[in-house]
């Protein structure tokens, strides 16, 4: 079974994040999400994964590089034009596949309901299918009209969509000749070429494309900071209950307390300092007697002494000086630009 995972956008709403990297490496509990949907698709026996890179390709590639639960290969999609386009870089790689499995890079992929989903489209005889959650937030995303199990329709960021209503995922198990229908798509009115709309295109064909509903806790978009801290809290929750998680060569001092969080390679944690349902990231320091809690500490920051952080996006390379205090909202989280130097 082959799948093809598309990771080439740019990200702009998680800016400034991905002034330094593409949103598909941001980590998820200490894992890059893009590695985490690789991950999820071995489970279920995909054996060959063909990644389309755009934004920081090499960047990608190299992250990826030690990947050895699949066979891996990269397309380019030398413009970013969309969704449809995307999937036409990798058209080589699906050439004369009956159904292949796609999901979006930027979303949390679990075995569980991708496995629901396969056995769907196995056992109903399907031509496709797709995982529609649930959200409260419906508008934010591709609403789904569905009859009898079957897709019928995606209304794409529509405000007239009441909540709680069932919402594209960007998993998807889909028949080879998407590809005729990706290449035949209509710009949207945004200008790119949606693989939605190939879909549909698909379903007024008369293809039977099933719906898996799915509550979808497990499930993120990282379409910005909020979702991405979220995304973390609940992962680390899931995977590490009260525990932690210590990387190699990590130091965590005296009279620290670490509970439901990832301390990755080459961290310390100063003495009498506390890190609650965070992820601190290669080569971070956090200060004695410093509160981290609801965060994300990215690659070679340093929170100083004294310090309060919570709900709080530190990018790489940052300063929080000693004593400093920065509090953000579930909804509204204080992201600190990679590089900079914030004061007390």
């Amino acid at each position: 079974m082959r799948a093809v995972v598309l990771a080439a956008g740019i990200g702009s709403r998680m800016n400034p994040l991905t002034s330094e990297r593409p949103k598909h490496l941001l980590p998820v509990a200490g894992k890059p999400v893009v590695r985490r949907a690789i991950e999820a698709l071995s489970e279920v026996g995909v054996e060959e994964v063909r990644v389309v890179v755009g934004y920081m390709a090499d960047r990608i590639r190299e992250a990826l590089s030690d990947v050895r639960e699949v066979r891996l290969s990269f397309s380019a999609q030398e413009r970013p034009r969309g969704t449809a386009d995307a999937l036409l870089a990798a058209r080589d790689f699906i050439a004369g596949e009956d159904r292949f499995v796609l999901v979006y890079g930027d979303v949390t992929v679990s075995r569980g309901p991708l496995e629901e989903l396969l056995e769907m489209v196995r056992v109903k005889g399907l031509d496709g299918g797709l995982i529609g959650v649930v959200r409260d937030d419906p508008w934010r995303f591709g609403t789904l009209e569905v009859e009898g199990g079957l897709l019928r329709g995606i209304a794409e960021k529509s405000r007239d969509v009441r909540p709680p209503a069932l919402v594209n995922s960007g998993i998807y198990v889909l028949p080879g000749e998407v590809v005729d229908a990706a290449s035949s798509v209509p710009p949207s009115p945004r200008g790119e070429y949606e693989l939605t709309d190939a879909v549909v295109a698909l379903v007024k064909r008369g293809r039977r494309i099933g719906v898996l509903r799915s509550e979808g806790s497990w499930w993120f978009d990282l379409g910005g900071p909020a979702e991405l801290l979220r995304a973390n809290v609940d992962y680390l929750n899931r995977e590490l209950g009260g525990g932690f998680h210590l990387g190699r060569e990590a130091k965590v001092l005296s009279g620290s307390v670490l509970r439901t969080s990832f301390v990755d390679d080459l961290v310390t944690i100063g003495p009498e300092a506390s890190v609650i349902a965070s992820a601190v990231m290669r080569g971070a320091t956090v200060g004695r007697g410093t509160a981290v809690r609801e965060s994300l500490v990215l690659e070679d920051a340093r929170i100083g002494a004294g310090s309060r952080v919570e709900r709080c996006v530190i990018g790489p390379g940052s300063v929080v000086q000693d004593g400093a205090v920065l509090v953000g909202r579930p909804e509204e989280p204080v992201v600190v630009p990679p590089g900079t130097v914030v004061s007390r």
